[in-house]
């Protein structure tokens, strides 16, 4: 489980495709409880110390599971969240969610949350998105956030990557994998002893919304995830480009919990793969 923490802010934005959104969070560490009231919104451009943050996390795609399960984590531990994405707030409205203040913001212009970063202790950050080569590439390989939370003097850095079998380099998610992997250099270069990278792989979980085929693929999580992970099936994930069918996917709590934790203290691998985040179930 993780740590206690207490959250200022969670952030998300999307940038010009309709495919990609960036989700961010900030977060405080300390021993302070929910007051049951919701944060204001924000002075982007403030630097004072009630407008200091101390974890960012970015998310791709919609507000899904895996974004409302980091959200909760943090709920839970007794975090105020404010979370920006391309969407505002959420259509569905739970219980837990009157805790969390809802904005967007947009990743490619860093003046606009680059103030955010004072003070700040982690970033977690899952940019993602599909497309064109070009634009796969460039939401995928998007550094900006890391380049700036190290400018900042942000001590942590968590990149939410993927865990990818052998492919050809013809295949349509090469930009996908080139971005990915180019952030993962970058973070290790700017972040060498304060880094965590997870590499999930499927993520799995309930996303209210979701298209019916996503949907319908994500509800054999539970079954897919023990059967690779128990059976010797899990030998095939090696094969190229098919082994990806063999990986044990990732349930979307686990992701969220190890990205909660790895952002404000140390754990180990720094490198996670799938069997590491599963111990986060």
């Amino acid at each position: 489980m993780p740590m206690a923490i207490n959250a200022r802010r969670i952030w998300a934005n999307d940038g010009e495709d309709d495919d990609m959104v960036e989700i961010g969070s900030l977060v405080r560490g300390g021993s302070s409880m929910l007051k049951g009231r919701v944060l204001g919104l924000p002075r982007l451009f403030s630097t004072s110390a009630e407008d200091r943050f101390d974890v960012m996390t970015v998310q791709g795609g919609e507000l899904r599971a895996d974004n409302m399960s980091r959200s909760l984590c943090l709920v839970e531990t007794g975090e105020k969240v404010l979370s920006i994405n391309r969407s505002g707030t959420p259509r569905q409205s739970l219980d837990w969610m009157k805790n969390v203040k809802y904005l967007a913001a947009d990743v490619f212009s860093p003046e606009t949350w680059r103030s955010m970063l004072v003070g700040a202790q982690g970033v977690v950050a899952a940019i993602g998105g599909f497309g064109s080569y070009e634009a796969m590439k460039r939401i995928n390989g998007e550094a900006n956030i890391v380049a700036e939370a190290a400018a900042a003097g942000v001590h942590r850095m968590v990149f939410v990557s993927a865990t990818f079998p052998p492919f050809p380099a013809s295949i349509p998610l090469r930009g996908y994998i080139e971005g990915k992997e180019s952030v993962e250099k970058l973070v290790k270069e700017r972040f060498p002893s304060s880094f965590t990278i997870l590499k999930p792989s499927v993520i799995y979980g309930n996303q209210p919304g979701a298209h019916p085929l996503i949907a319908t693929v994500r509800a054999f999580g539970p079954l897919q995830e023990p059967l690779m992970s128990q059976t010797p099936l899990h030998k095939f994930s090696g094969l190229p480009v098919i082994g990806s069918a063999f990986v044990p996917w990732s349930p979307v709590e686990a992701v969220g919990r190890a990205a909660a934790e790895a952002a404000i203290s140390e754990v180990s691998p720094a490198v996670m793969s799938p069997s590491d985040i599963a111990r986060y179930k």
